[in-house]
């Protein structure tokens, strides 16, 4: 009589471990699901700060060759003065009244010009860092949803044990 118990008994106490063991799998699964889209999010907003940082290199090349207006405050103003820029065409002042000081490549100085190619280099080697970041959180990412199809795998495997144990 006790043997039977102890079969009964000890098939159960599988049953039970090999089904814990496939829920234990199943909770690893959602925090890597949930790593994952953790991931996701950062590379969606790198993705968007590298793009931005591409588009204001771009816009300070441009402006540069078509000349622009620049106050002592760092505001910026492609407009010319007959179009009704910012800056007042009579005293070279912003809005913000600060002195305001026509800059376009042509008429730098050598220094500037340097110094012009030196923050845009500058500029796009952190631009290169940041593509470089998101390969490699691309990456991670990848290897976060294998994670996820792994442990899915094995609680699958555990579930269908389970079931198989229950039928016998």
């Amino acid at each position: 009589m006790i043997r039977v118990f102890a079969k009964w008994y000890g098939k159960w106490k599988y049953v039970l471990a090999k089904e814990t063991e496939g829920a234990m799998h199943e909770w690893s699964a959602k925090v890597a699901e949930k790593n994952a889209s953790m991931t996701r999010d950062l590379i969606a907003h790198l993705t968007k700060d590298a793009d931005a940082m591409e588009a204001r290199i771009n816009q300070v090349v441009e402006m540069e060759e078509k000349g622009y207006w620049e106050c002592e405050n760092g505001h910026e103003s492609a407009a010319q003065f007959n179009e009704g820029a910012r800056v007042d065409p009579l005293t070279d002042k912003c809005d913000c009244g600060a002195q305001a000081k026509f800059i376009k490549r042509e008429t730098m100085s050598g220094q500037e010009k340097y110094d012009s190619d030196k923050d845009r280099k500058e500029a796009e080697k952190m631009l290169e860092a940041r593509r470089a970041e998101i390969a490699s959180q691309e990456k991670e990412l990848e290897n976060q949803v294998a994670t996820v199809k792994y442990f899915r795998g094995q609680s699958e495997s555990s579930r269908k044990l389970a079931e198989n144990l229950r039928k016998v």
